[in-house]
């Protein structure tokens, strides 16, 4: 039960550029540049899908030239370079996809989007929201309250009062305390020379605040280290200033504004395509009249904790299953994640499942017949993996199903969301040392997951990673 709305506030300049250093050598069908423009939406859907935050809304930098910090400290952000021009050329394309998504996009003139947003922050936080700001800048840790939290999507942490504690030990109301003492060289911040962050969160710890340091500082450790706040008391003034973010940003936007809201996919898909994004395009093509979409993946070794994750599309109801087994394989993994979507459908179906493995996908749609026919899903250790197989073949029976094969972490959002869902359980349910029970609501027209699958009974083997196939192989003397 949702006690209060979620508000998600993401620092867009951050995400350009992780995604312009961390996508290279995409180009649209005329040869632009394309690595950031790509990344960035493939981050951001990867986000909404995976929080669905009732509002949100994208922030971004103006100019570094045109902000209060550069006024009061020219050399602020100096030292770093231009923005490189194959980025620039691609900024009005991330506008139209932001467009396009219906996702506001936030910019203030003479501030930072750190400023922007903690404003924001506070403001709807003050109303009863839950907010996060995806952001991986540390400055941000500033404004984290029990209301507000950080999530850093890179590393997949979030952070509350307690890790900003463990961060730099004092609480967040005092990190640009601690910032203006030890200065940061991200944002060329001079601090006091010769005082580090663990040295300043001791300080502050010790004396309160960058000014509780200063009026102290007789009683500070080390002549040197005496001097140095001495004769650099205003310099420690200053950066604390300008590791501060401000709440008073004047930003004209109500919480009606923020609410999320579904895609223009008429605009959407035809830029998708003019900028040669397949991949992306398919997150907002509906299944076929009638079909339900099942993707599935599973995440196992040789032998032990498994994961395995789904999600079954209809119309425009979308569900996701994730699971976990004690010991498994990867290909058993992959097998049971099929399993468990089939499982879902309560009535014959029109389906396309969809998979990353060749060793599932030419298993049902290449190999079984031949298996049948030789009576090896009925012979006792006739083939690998005969249980699972055999449910499969009858799961199948009862609807009609095509078997598709979708390349493994090619960018696809449908197969790398399973993949997650599936890593994931894997980890929460070795944690856990329990399966994690299937979700039991799946949409009406498609029918929900039994209240409790029974667990399949595991047979490890040894196996390899999937491979190609020759036309007339099966796979079994390959693969588990």
């Amino acid at each position: 039960m949702e006690i209060s709305p979620r508000l998600y506030l993401l620092d867009g300049s951050s995400y350009i550029y992780r995604a312009y250093y961390g996508f290279r050598d995409i180009l649209t069908p005329g040869g632009m540049p394309a690595n950031a423009v790509f990344g960035f939406t493939k981050m951001l859907l990867d986000l909404l899908q995976e929080h669905r935050p009732h509002y949100f809304a994208v922030v971004f930098d103006p100019p570094r030239e045109h902000t209060f910090r550069r006024e009061i400290y020219p050399a602020y952000k100096a030292h770093r370079d231009p923005t490189p021009e194959d980025l620039v050329s691609q900024l009005p394309y991330l506008r139209k996809i932001l467009q396009a998504l219906n996702i506001p996009a936030l910019e203030a003139s003479g501030f930072e989007a750190d400023d922007v947003i903690a404003t924001l922050a506070r403001r709807f936080a003050a109303e009863g929201m839950d907010v996060t700001v995806v952001t991986g800048d540390k400055d941000l840790l500033q404004i984290v309250t029990d209301r507000i939290g950080l999530l850093d999507t890179m590393k997949d942490k979030r952070s509350g009062p307690q890790e900003v504690f463990e961060r730099f030990g004092v609480p967040p109301e005092l990190v640009a305390d601690v910032l203006g003492l030890a200065g940061d060289t991200g944002d060329n911040i001079p601090g006091v020379p010769g005082i580090g962050e663990k040295i300043a969160a001791k300080l502050v710890q010790q004396f309160g605040s960058v000014e509780g340091v200063l009026q102290w500082k007789s009683l500070v450790n080390g002549k040197a280290r005496r001097e140095s706040l001495s004769v650099h008391a205003d310099q420690a003034l200053l950066s604390k200033r300008l590791a501060t973010v401000r709440y008073d940003v004047p930003v004209e936007v109500s919480l009606a504004d923020l609410q999320s809201r579904s895609p223009n996919v008429r605009e959407l898909v035809p830029l998708l395509r003019e900028l040669g994004f397949a991949a992306l395009e398919v997150a907002f093509t509906p299944p076929p009249p009638g079909v339900v979409e099942i993707y599935s993946d599973g995440s196992g070794r040789d032998s032990g904790p498994g994961g395995y994750g789904v999600i079954l599309r209809y119309g425009e109801h979308e569900k996701e299953l994730s699971g976990f087994e004690p010991s498994s394989t990867s290909q058993r993994m992959e097998l049971i994640a099929a399993i468990r979507g089939l499982e879902a459908l309560n009535t014959p179906k029109r389906v396309r499942v969809f998979s990353d493995s060749q060793y599932l996908v030419r298993g049902m749609s290449e190999w079984l017949r031949g298996w049948i026919r030789a009576g090896r899903l009925e012979t006792p250790d006739a083939l690998k993996n005969q249980d699972l197989w055999r449910r499969l073949a009858d799961l199948s029976a009862k609807h009609k199903v095509d078997w598709e094969w979708v390349a493994g972490h090619a960018g696809h959002p449908f197969n790398e969301r399973c993949d997650k869902l599936a890593k994931r359980a894997a980890e929460e349910g070795a944690r856990a040392a329990i399966p994690l029970t299937p979700p039991v609501d799946m949409e009406k027209e498609v029918g929900a997951i039994p209240p409790s699958a029974p667990p399949i009974q595991e047979v490890p083997a040894p196996c390899t990673e999937d491979m190609a196939f020759d036309a007339d192989a099966d796979g079994q003397f390959r693969l588990c």
